[in-house]
């Protein structure tokens, strides 16, 4: 009996670690989804998607840059950045630190990805793997193999393999429970 009680306690603070984790990190998400939402909605992106990328590039830090140089909520590379303000929404007072700035960051990200469907008729893997790998790789494996769909398993870097498989997981999780 004594087995049982501390096992059911052990459950217990189990599930309630569980817990705050899921409530933290959907607070996290909530902060950021009003911004998420009005730029999905002006260029057709799902924000469902946007909400899963950021959770996996950033985990909702606006201040988070990686080793390779990728900057905010949406790891934007800052030439990306440029070109995207640039020559798509003709933004010219490109400015990089701005990119630590949630509206601006989520606003070059998402038409990004509305670049990257278009690119590749909303074919979700192949949109997902550019965003990570880079368009020019992607590119390149589908010179060299034309057929191919790319599942995520089909995907030449490994990093890029379990990135697009990631956040296919999480997308395929909020859509279930939006539809709820």
């Amino acid at each position: 009996m004594k087995i049982f009680r501390m096992s059911l306690g052990l459950c217990l603070i189990c599930l309630l670690l569980m817990l705050s984790y899921i409530l933290f990190n959907v607070n996290k998400a909530l902060k950021f989804y009003p911004i998420i939402e009005k730029y999905s909605t002006e260029y057709s992106v799902d924000p469902l998607l946007v909400t899963a990328i950021i959770k996996v590039e950033s985990n909702f830090n606006p201040e988070a840059k990686s080793k390779k140089g990728a900057v905010g909520l949406m790891q934007l590379m800052p030439q990306t950045a440029k070109d995207v303000a640039r020559k798509y929404l003709y933004l010219n007072n490109f400015d990089e630190n701005k990119l630590y700035e949630p509206d601006y960051n989520i606003k070059l990200g998402v038409y990004y990805i509305k670049i990257l469907s278009d690119m590749f008729n909303n074919n979700l893997n192949l949109v997902l793997a550019s965003y990570n790998a880079g368009l020019g790789n992607v590119q390149k494996w589908q010179h060299e193999n034309p057929i191919i769909e790319y599942v995520s398993d089909e995907l030449p870097f490994k990093e890029t393999k379990k990135y697009v498989s990631r956040i296919n997981r999480i997308y395929t999780t909020l859509k279930y429970f939006e539809n709820r």
